[in-house]
C-alpha cells in the first residue's frame, strides 16, 4: 500500500558511487571546509531515484536534548529527518500516519534502555494521529506527544479532543506543538500539559505574548520554549516562565579568541601526554596524590563503577592499577571536558560522550579498521572548544594529538575525518552527506540508528 513511500525510508548503501540519505540532532560543530576528495557525489534531486529499502523502519532520527530551567538535561525530543519527513508531510493524512507509526516504532524498538526509562521522551506527531493504536506501544515510556495541528486555523475536532483526553489518563502528555493563540490551541488547551513555543524565527517579544496568552487561557500550564538558540534566548524564555526548553543553545560557538586552559587544565593536559607517553604508576601516582581534588575524584569514579570489586579501593596506586592504562585516559580526558565550570557544562559533557561513544561503536562495527578508543577521544575532543570555551586549535594544543587526530579535529581532512563527518552529519540531519560518509567507511546506514540508542544508554547508564 505504501510502496512509493518506502523508497524515501533509505536502505542498504548502493553500489554507485553516487548514494545519500539520513538525519540526527544539531548541535556545535568545527566550521564548514572542504570533505575529502573521496567522498562520493550525493544523490541527485530525485526523490523517485532512490533506492528502494530492505526495512521500512530504516528511517533515521534527529534528536535534540530537552533541558531544564537550571539547564541540566531531563529528556529527549525526537523526530524524523526533516528532508524526508517534509517531503511526506505533503503527500495526506496518510502519508503523516506512515511517517508517524514510523517514528513510534523507533522509539519503541530502541528507545527501551537507560536512556529513556529514567527521562521524558519526546514525539512529535500530528493531531489526527492521537487515535493511532500505534501509540499504545509508547506505553511504560515517560512519553510526551509534541502534536500538531492539520489544521491551525480551525478548532480541532470533538474526536481529536476526546482521543488526547484518553491518551492523557493513559499516562501520555500532550504538548500542543503551535506557537500561535487561535481556535486550534484554544480547542486543545482544557486536555494539554504544555505548550510549546518555537523561537526560531520569532521576534523576542513574541515568546512573552504567547506565554501569557496561554497562562490566560488556562492558567497554571506549563509553556516550553523550543528552538533557543543563544544563551540570550533562554534567558528571556526562562523570564517570562518557560519550564522546559530545547535548543543549541548551550552547544553554541561563540568567539572565544583570548581564552585560555586554567591551571587545572593544563594539569590535565599534562597528566594525559604523561599517560601516552607509558610513565610508570608511581609518577602517575604522585602527580594525583599533589592535587587532592583529583585524587579523591578517581578513588570516587573506581569505588562507584561496576568493576566487579568485592571490596573497596582506597589509594591512588589501586586506582590505577585497577583502572588500566586506556580507561585513565579516558577519566582524564573527561576530566579535562569538565574543568571549565559554566552553565549548561554537564549537557555539554553527555553530548560530547554520546558523540564519542557514538563514533568508537561505529568504529567497532567497522573491525579492525581503526582502533575504538581513539575514536572515543575523536568524538570526546571534537567538542572540547565548546566545554572550555577557547578556540578548538588552542584548546588541543597542549595534548599532543597524532597528525591525523589533528587533521580531523581541525581541518576535517585526514584519515580519521569521515567518522567525525559522519557523526556530525548525522546529528544535524543531513541526509545526503550522512549515506555518502557511511558508504566511504563502509557502515550500513540501517545501524546508525541502534548505535545512538546504544551510546545514549551508555552514557544514562555511566551516569547513574
Amino acid at each position: 500500500m505504501f510502496g512509493w513511500l518506502k523508497r524515501l525510508i533509505g536502505g542498504e548503501p548502493p553500489v554507485s558511487p553516487g548514494a545519500s540519505g539520513m538525519g540526527g540532532a544539531v548541535l556545535a560543530e568545527p566550521p564548514e571546509v572542504e570533505a575529502p576528495t573521496q567522498i562520493p557525489a550525493p544523490l541527485p534531486e530525485v526523490i523517485a531515484a532512490a533506492p528502494a529499502p530492505a526495512d521500512p523502519a530504516l528511517a533515521l532520527l534527529c534528536r535534540e536534548e530537552i533541558l531544564d530551567r537550571d539547564q541540566n538535561a531531563v529528556g529527549q525530543a525526537f523526530e524524523l529527518r526533516e528532508d524526508m519527513a517534509g517531503r511526506v508531510r505533503a503527500s495526506g493524512r496518510r502519508a503523516r500516519d506512515f511517517m508517524n507509526e514510523l517514528l513510534v516504532d523507533q522509539i519503541d524498538r530502541y528507545g527501551r534502555g537507560a536512556a529513556l526509562r529514567s527521562r521524558q521522551v519526546c514525539l512529535r506527531v500530528w493531531d489526527g494521529f492521537l487515535g493511532n493504536p500505534a501509540l499504545k506501544r509508547l506505553k511504560g515510556l515517560n512519553a510526551t506527544l509534541l502534536v500538531q495541528p492539520e489544521l491551525a486555523m480551525r478548532a480541532a475536532s470533538a474526536e481529536t479532543v476526546e482521543n488526547a483526553r484518553r491518551l492523557r489518563e493513559s499516562g501520555l502528555r500532550i504538548a500542543l506543538d503551535h506557537a500561535e493563540l487561535g481556535a486550534w490551541l484554544e480547542s486543545m488547551l482544557p486536555v494539554a500539559d504544555a505548550a510549546v513555543f518555537r523561537m526560531g524565527l520569532c521576534a523576542p517579544e513574541e515568546v512573552s505574548l504567547f506565554a501569557r496568552g496561554v497562562q490566560r487561557l488556562k492558567p497554571g500550564v506549563h509553556v516550553w520554549a523550543w528552538e533557543v538558540g543563544t544563551q540570550d534566548d533562554f534567558e528571556l524564555a526562562r523570564s517570562v516562565g518557560c519550564m522546559t526548553f530545547s535548543g543549541g543553545f548551550v552547544t553554541r560557538r561563540e568567539d572565544w579568541k583570548g581564552n585560555s586552559l586554567s591551571p587545572h587544565g593544563l594539569r590535565l593536559a599534562s597528566l594525559l601526554n604523561r599517560l601516552r607517553s607509558g610513565v610508570e604508576t608511581r609518577e602517575i601516582a604522585e602527580i594525583l596524590k599533589h592535587d587532592l581534588a583529583l585524587a579523591y575524584r578517581l578513588l570516587r569514579y573506581v569505588n562507584a563503577a561496576a568493576w566487579g570489586l568485592n571490596h573497596r579501593i582506597t589509594s591512588v596506586e589501586q586506582a590505577i592499577v585497577v583502572l588500566g592504562q586506556q580507561p585513565l585516559e579516558r577519566w582524564v580526558s573527561m576530566m579535562l571536558m569538565g574543568c571549565h565550570h559554566a552553565p549548561g557544562e554537564a549537557v555539554v559533557m553527555e553530548e560530547a560522550l554520546v558523540r564519542a561513544r557514538f563514533l568508537e561503536l561505529v568504529g567497532a562495527l567497522r573491525g579492525a579498521h581503526d582502533p575504538a578508543a581513539q575514536l572515543f577521544v575523536l568524538g570526546l575532543f571534537s567538542m572540547l572548544d565548546v566545554a572550555l570555551q577557547m578556540p578548538l586549535e588552542d584548546a588541543i594544543k597542549p595534548l599532543k594529538l597524532s597528525e591525523a587526530m589533528q587533521d580531523a579535529l581541525l581541518h576535517r581532512r585526514g584519515p580519521m575525518a569521515p567518522y567525525l563527518e559522519l557523526v556530525l552529519a548525522f546529528e544535524r540531519g543531513d541526509s545526503e552527506r550522512v549515506q555518502s560518509f557511511a558508504q566511504v567507511l563502509g557502515v550500513d546506514v540501517g545501524e546508525l540508528n541502534r548505535l545512538q540508542f546504544e551510546a545514549l544508554d551508555w552514557v544514562q547508564a555511566a551516569e547513574s
